[in-house]
């Protein structure tokens, strides 16, 4: 009996150990071809706008899809490199956090190959998470925020 307890006081000691150590989920990229299957899916239209960028930015793919009213949108880059992907993840984060509202609320979180901000602010839903060389950018209105979640957590971008 007592070596029982005492293995289950080690496990659980090792599992306290390994949270308190900072060990961090992974998450797995999704290609363009998984993210426009999921916009088309909500019955959006995917567009291809990566001829748009300039070259100095790294983006390798840039697709989206929006709702009609533009109350929803989905965005998705593959970037030339993971740093270059955590730059721009850098620069919508401090964009996002240098807007002047009144009621902003936002959390992130991050992990070996991730990092996930979730910002409302006036009225409006930001999510944004890189994941190795991707980023998904997802925005909508406050009352379609689970819609963005959802989708989000569907790809594993959450």
């Amino acid at each position: 009996m007592r070596v029982r307890k005492l293995g289950i006081f080690l496990i659980a000691a090792a599992m306290l150990a390994m949270v308190g150590c900072g060990v961090k989920l992974e998450k797995t990229a999704v290609t363009p071809d998984d993210f426009a299957t999921a916009v088309e899916d909500l019955g959006f239209e995917v567009f291809d706008d990566t001829a748009d960028y300039n070259t100095d930015v790294g983006i390798t793919t840039s697709i989206y899809g929006v709702d009609d009213d533009h109350t929803e949108s989905y965005e998705f880059y593959v970037f030339e490199s993971v740093d270059a992907a955590n730059a721009q993840m850098d620069s919508m984060q401090q964009q996002i956090e240098d807007m002047d509202a009144s009621d902003k609320s936002q959390s992130t979180m991050s992990g070996n190959n991730y990092s996930v901000l979730k910002v409302t602010a006036d009225g409006v839903y930001y999510h944004v998470c890189a994941v190795d060389n991707t980023l998904f950018y997802g925005s909508s209105v406050v009352a379609k925020k689970s819609n963005i979640e959802e989708f989000a957590k569907k790809l594993g971008y959450n």
